[in-house]
């Protein structure tokens, strides 16, 4: 799947690892692009080897300590290039196998323990756990294109040189090196680290971390959002209390070899005064560890405490929510359930009212009266159907026009079919749906339009075919009447002023802010009006915006 550039510019605003576990997750191992990742990752792995083996200075494994050669090896060493640049694009994991190894090699071939090898391989891994801990507190460019990424990559880098560079001392100590040259091979060790990274790692951010975000995010799974945890910090924490112990101990052990050699050819009595005034430096030494744990301690426990404090405050406030949520729910039901009963009320009251109409209907002799009364009752019908299709919906915001439509077509069925005389009625709806403020004025439009039609039609002698066309093209609402020509020209009369239904047409489409298009040559009507509540009325349209949708 491709991506924008904006959503890769996006992407490499912070260190975003994506994990092993989620590429095996997300892709599989059978899909070729893991093949392919985890191949060119063991290559990888073999080329940081194989460099250290063909790099190693002689002098590493010898008394004699070459601090040039040190200083040139850690300026340009491949195994902590390599793995801090996939620890970059990738993450720790991807970073962390090639350095381990390839250290583990150089111990190796100092004939180191076991556990002095690993301790020793552990030590260049320092490094790049500064750099998963810094940039996953520090929401920091990882294509360092600004000054402040750049200045968090370099002051990362210092530290991370430093943390590293702890290895100086297992070396030393190990292969029983004096602390003049421990301190050489200290100074080599950690600034020519800390120039690799200014050097070389930085250039090659600057010009292709973009480019392979792209592509890591397109050919292999976009990374994954990852939130800094209480776990992290305290591991930022932890790791920071290490390193600088570390240091501490790795000074003092140094300090106590310094001394010792000094004392071998010194007078006893020098070498009683000298060992009494380091014992108060000892104390220092003990009291500089202490202040240091407790620092760290303290602020694991300052930490723990404000993520205890915000976690009740969070859990209260979602409490108060989840409570606040629940009343309204219950308030939300309580007035759907009102407004139900509402509407059937008003339905019941209508209907009984219809039913007064109809007995009146049967009691009246006068033809013009029981016109009259008629046609208030179909205007009354007309509003008790919508509140019964709200009632059974259980939606009070909005009517489906078609169900009313469609209701509406089968009562005037009912009502005519006696009269029935071979003209067909069609009436063709969309699924239309109206918000309930313009539901009872257009409702009764359409009242007033079909009992129009069934009417005139059915009192005509000719057959004839009648469309009713309701529809939208998502700004204006269309009712068009079609007839087919066999009734005579002025058989529906749309333009009668006088008659109460035309009136009614017009101030409805007109309070609705619709337009009313009459032909009576077709004897053909067409309503328009707007699609939306607030939308601007239909003439304020293009005719090409309209279309030829409401042509008569």
């Amino acid at each position: 799947m491709g991506t924008t550039s904006k959503e890769n510019t996006e992407n490499i605003q912070a260190w975003q690892p994506v994990g092993l576990d989620d590429v095996l997750n997300f892709i599989g191992l059978k899909d070729l692009r893991t093949i392919v990742v985890l191949l060119s990752w063991m290559i990888l792995i073999g080329v940081s080897i194989y460099s250290v083996l063909v790099m190693l200075p002689q002098s590493w494994v010898s008394a004699n300590v070459d601090i040039v050669n040190i200083q040139r090896f850690f300026l340009f060493y491949p195994p902590l290039i390599i793995g801090t640049l996939l620890l970059f694009w990738l993450g720790f994991e991807w970073g962390f196998i090639p350095v381990f190894l390839s250290s583990f090699v150089i111990a190796f071939s100092a004939n180191m323990p076991v556990y002095w090898a690993l301790l020793f391989a552990f030590s260049f891994v320092l490094g790049l756990g500064i750099y998963a801990l810094a940039y996953n507190c520090v929401p920091a460019r990882i294509d360092l294109r600004d000054l402040k990424s750049v200045a968090i990559f370099v002051i990362v880098s210092l530290i991370a040189a430093m943390a590293s560079s702890l290895g100086s001392f297992v070396w030393s100590l190990q292969q029983g090196i004096s602390p003049a040259f421990t301190v050489k091979i200290w100074n080599g060790w950690w600034t020519g680290a800390f120039f690799q990274s200014i050097l070389i790692l930085a250039p090659i951010l600057f010009l292709l971390t973009p480019k392979v975000i792209e592509l890591r995010n397109k050919f292999l799974i976009p990374a994954p959002k990852h939130n800094v945890t209480i776990g992290w910090v305290y591991s930022a924490i932890a790791s920071v209390v290490v390193v600088v112990s570390l240091f501490v101990i790795g000074g003092r052990v140094l300090g106590n070899q310094s001394i010792n050699q000094a004392l071998v050819n010194t007078d006893f009595m020098l070498a009683e005064r000298v060992i009494q005034a380091t014992e108060s430096y000892e104390l220092i030494f003990w009291i500089s560890l202490g202040i240091i744990l407790t620092v760290g301690l303290s602020g694991i426990y300052l930490v723990s405490s404000w993520n205890q404090i915000l976690q009740t405050e969070v859990d209260e406030k979602t409490f108060a929510l989840q409570t606040r949520e629940k009343q309204l729910e219950e308030a939300v039901s309580e007035k759907d359930l009102l407004l139900q009963e509402i509407h059937g009320r008003v339905k019941n009251n209508l209907s009984i009212i219809l039913a007064l109409f109809e007995l009146q209907l049967k009691r009246t002799g006068d033809d013009h009266l029981v016109d009259t009364i008629r046609d208030s009752k179909s205007r009354i019908r007309s509003i008790s159907l919508i509140h019964e299709l709200m009632s059974q919906a259980g939606t009070f915001r909005t009517l489906n026009l078609n169900s009313y439509v469609i209701k509406l077509s089968n009562r005037l069925n009912q009502d005519y079919r006696h009269a029935k005389n071979g003209t067909e009625i069609n009436v063709n709806s969309e699924d239309l749906i109206l918000d309930v403020e313009r539901a009872v004025p257009v409702c009764m439009v359409i009242n007033e339009v079909m009992s129009r039609v069934f009417e005139k039609s059915y009192q005509n002698n000719k057959t004839s075919t009648v469309n009713i066309d309701l529809y939208t093209d998502q700004k204006v609402f269309y009712v068009v009447v079609r007839e087919s020509g066999n009734f005579p020209e002025i058989a529906f009369d749309w333009n009668h002023n006088e008659d109460l239904g035309i009136k009614l047409i017009r101030s409805l489409t007109k309070q609705i802010k619709g337009e009313l298009l009459v032909d009576d040559r077709k004897n053909s009507l067409a309503i328009i009006f707007p699609s939306l509540l607030n939308a601007k009325p239909p003439s304020e349209y293009s005719s090409k915006e309209i279309g030829e949708k409401s042509e008569l």
